[in-house]
């Protein structure tokens, strides 16, 4: 999880969540918190996989 970035942080979180994770990302989860905050959520395929 990266944690709650402001808006204008979203874009650079998930391109920096892709870089660390690669092909492993399945999903990835934006949740807006309130007040132009977001909660960025980060699921790989490890993860992924127990949910089966």
């Amino acid at each position: 999880m990266a944690g709650v970035v402001p808006l204008y942080l979203v874009q650079q979180i998930v391109a920096a969540e892709v870089s660390r994770y690669g092909r492993a990302v399945r999903e990835i989860h934006i949740v807006r918190t309130g007040c132009h905050f977001y909660t960025v959520t980060t699921v790989t395929g490890q993860e992924a996989a127990g949910h089966d």
